[in-house]
């Protein structure tokens, strides 16, 4: 049966990180750290797509892939035709 534990080896360093995170009062248990120690990773590499997207506009831009807008209104009803009027 699956009591949700997760067992895991941490090096010295790691488990003196974690005591000093646990007396400093900023988490409250051990689940907590590795939680936002998660958080972070996730966050990575949606900002690792990110940079990616924005790196692949950044080139069309210098290839000259642009469209210019006379309007805001035009700029969103081409937007509102790309996602189906919605």
């Amino acid at each position: 049966m699956d009591d949700g534990k997760l067992a895991v080896a941490i090096s010295d360093s790691r488990r003196e990180f974690i005591e000093e995170e646990l007396a400093s009062g900023d988490y409250a248990s051990e689940a907590e750290i590795v939680d936002a120690a998660l958080e972070l990773l996730e966050n990575r590499k949606k900002l690792a797509a990110l940079r990616s997207l924005i790196a692949e506009g950044d080139a069309d831009i210098a290839a000259g892939r642009v469209h210019r807008y006379d309007s805001t209104e035009a700029f969103l009803a081409d937007i509102r035709r790309e996602d189906g009027g919605h």
